[in-house]
């Protein structure tokens, strides 16, 4: 069954309003977090595309897509 990814607003390189989604996977012995254009079809599990963020951890992985995004959290 497809996921159907989380949707973050962020900025084109136009500077003009982009909805992209963020799908994470686990991918062989890693974790890929894939930022991809919301028009795209919801990935099956296992599927690598877009802008890829891999770690040891779903977390890790996570954690990379959405500092490149600028919406990091805090840490303690």
């Amino acid at each position: 069954m497809p996921a159907t990814g989380r949707r973050f607003l962020t900025l084109s390189p136009d500077n003009e309003p982009l909805w992209v989604r963020l799908y994470v996977h686990k991918i062989e012995d890693a974790w890929a977090a894939m930022l991809v254009g919301d028009d795209v079809p919801p990935l099956e599990p296992g599927t690598l595309t877009g802008l890829a963020f891999f770690g040891a951890t779903a977390e890790e992985a996570e954690d990379a897509a959405k500092m490149y995004l600028g919406c990091s959290e805090p840490k303690n």
